[in-house]
């Protein structure tokens, strides 16, 4: 409600763009700040999972865990950093076409956000069916 609030005090300082749009500079501020608070925050996750899982496999050998559950740990798993590489690519092949095709139908408008849903929600698909043959 607040950022709302923001946005409608602000009208002044505008940006335009070249098809005769204008979106206000508090709001692109806003979601750069939001683009750039996942990111950290999304760092602090991957360092802390590392940091716990490199704890739980210092146990794991103090405790004197068998050494076939140890190497189960150890062992980085390969099917998941590839299933990571395949969702990752698609979702960006699927931002890569949405753009594209927002960029042969301006001006800018509800459409393009239409646009981009349905081809971000195309590259979850197809990965949902990458996934389900790969376990076949």
């Amino acid at each position: 409600m607040l950022t709302l609030g923001a946005l409608a005090a602000s009208a002044q300082d505008i940006i335009h763009l070249p098809g005769g749009q204008s979106i206000d500079r508090e709001f692109t501020a806003m979601l750069g700040t939001l683009a750039g608070m996942y990111i950290v925050v999304s760092f602090i996750l991957a360092v802390t999972r590392s940091i716990q899982e490199y704890r739980l496999k210092s146990k794991l050998i103090e405790k004197g865990v068998s050494d076939k559950v140890v190497e189960q740990f150890l062992q980085p798993g390969p099917k998941d950093t590839r299933s990571q590489i395949i969702k990752w690519f698609m979702i960006l092949v699927g931002l890569g076409v949405g753009l594209t095709i927002i960029s042969m139908t301006l001006p800018l408008g509800i459409h393009s956000m239409a646009i981009m849903s349905f081809s971000i929600a195309l590259s979850f698909l197809g990965y949902y069916f990458f996934t389900r043959k790969s376990k076949d």
